[in-house]
């Protein structure tokens, strides 16, 4: 009972002598430091840290000053969003888009007759040499082509709705802007034409384009697929005068986009897409957030869909009539005319530097020849008697050099042979050895006179 109560009492002596230590160094670490940083107010210090601190503080730094960046790169857009937003030309197509599905344009009859006659087509009434043959609207039918070109392709058929950051990426590309000589060229030639698919504005065209195909042409349409009862094959072997029609959808297409745009509805389509009005240059930004805000605006949309073909007509059709009716056909003409004459003069320099360079090579050949005849004189007899003499001493020359190559050979390896069956003792050899030394050290000094 005695030592537990001593060994309880050492315990407590030990945690108390503890605690007053800790106390203790507390109170003069903390005196110690508020004293220091007294004295050592004001003062600047270098404090030297680790290179991989270093980096990572650096790359603190730079993230830090990207983030403001993008902050305010997000501010401005917003702000831009907002500006469009409030503008006159954003309401009047919140409009166009509110009044469709519910209020398609009417189709009237008068303007557009031969939708009804496309199951009665004749091939002797239809003059021309293209689609359509004039049975179409011409502003409708270059609407149609555009929207062809612009909504997503489905190969090699049809196209389904616009989705703008496919067109804009197709477009663009990696630049952030583009001039209009640009624009018309990727629309002209890097976009193909696909039929619009689900539309009802462009339902009886579409079919009138078909059938009058097969119509100029006195083609039959047939079912791609062959009978129940053949096991041979799955697809039908055509005749001459047969056709299916995906082959004539894709024949339609091809040739609709050989035909091209009007270039006023070009002009129309570029307007449209700037905002900014600048003459001559369209801004990657500018045109994916008038399409994209158009697309998110829209009512009635599915999942995962862009701008529909229907919509982009209603959007276009009153702008279209206005820059087709106001198109300066001759004024097109004269800048068409001017362009190929400046790619037709730059055609003939170039051709005319490729005919002068060639010229000049003609040139330099037969000059050449006609040189090298002076030096294609005959040479005498004696000329050649006295070469072969020459050739015979150099010959003499070098067998004689052999000759003096192969003796010294022989005798060191006599000398060798002597050697080692003892007929020549070494102090001849160590004799032999210091005259060659001494030999050399002469022929080094005499060098270095000479360099003197």
């Amino acid at each position: 009972m005695i030592l537990k109560k001593k060994l309880l009492f050492l315990k407590i002596l030990i945690v108390l002598f503890f605690f007053y230590i800790k106390y203790y160094i507390c109170f003069f670490f903390i005196n110690n430091s508020e004293w220091c940083w007294h004295k050592l107010g004001g003062k600047t210090f270098r404090v030297y840290v680790s290179r991989p601190a270093q980096k990572k503080s650096n790359q603190l730094k730079t993230k830090i000053i990207i983030n403001k960046r993008k902050k305010e790169e997000n501010e401005k857009s917003n702000m831009r969003k907002n500006d469009y937003k409030s503008s006159s030309q954003y309401k009047l197509i919140e409009e166009l888009i509110n009044e469709y599905p519910h209020k398609l344009p009417y189709t009237n009859l008068k303007d557009e007759p031969f939708i009804l006659l496309k199951d009665k087509l004749n091939p002797k009434y239809i003059k021309g040499y293209e689609l359509p043959f004039n049975l179409i609207n011409p502003i409708k039918y270059e609407l149609l082509k555009l929207v062809g070109k612009i909504c997503d392709p489905f190969k090699p058929l049809c196209c389904y709705s616009l989705t703008p950051k496919i067109f804009i990426d197709k477009m663009f590309k990696d630049k952030s802007s583009i001039t209009y000589d640009m624009f018309c060229y990727n629309l002209e030639y890097k976009f193909k034409f696909y039929m619009p698919s689900y539309t009802e504005i462009f339902k009886f065209e579409k079919e009138l384009l078909w059938k009058l195909y097969m119509t100029v042409r006195n083609l039959k349409e047939v079912s791609p697929y062959t009978p129940l009862n053949d096991h041979e094959r799955v697809n039908k072997i055509l005749e001459d005068d047969e056709t299916t029609l995906p082959i004539t959808i894709c024949k339609v297409n091809k040739e609709i986009n050989r035909q091209g745009i009007h270039p006023s509805i070009l002009k129309m389509f570029f307007d449209f897409l700037n905002i900014e009005k600048m003459n001559n240059i369209l801004k990657r930004d500018n045109a994916f957030l008038k399409l994209e805000t158009i697309k998110n605006q829209i009512k009635n949309r599915d999942f995962m869909e862009g701008i529909r073909p229907d919509y982009l007509y209603i959007m276009f059709s009153k702008n279209a009539n206005e820059y087709y009716n106001n198109f300066n056909h001759k004024q097109y003409e004269k800048e068409f005319l001017d362009s190929i004459n400046y790619n037709t003069t730059a055609q003939k320099m170039i051709s005319e530097n490729s005919l002068y360079k060639k010229k000049r090579k003609q040139f330099s050949e037969e000059t050449k020849t006609s040189l090298m005849k002076f030096y294609d004189i005959q040479l005498p007899s004696f000329f050649k008697e006295y070469m072969k003499k020459k050739d015979q001493k150099h010959k003499e020359i070098y067998d004689k050099i052999k000759k003096m190559i192969h003796n010294k050979y022989l005798k060191r390896k006599q000398r060798r042979e002597d050697k080692l069956a003892g007929k020549i003792s070494n102090q001849e050899t160590n004799s032999d050895t210091q005259m060659d030394a001494n030999l050399d050290e002469k022929k080094k000094k005499k060098k270095k006179k000479k360099k003197k």
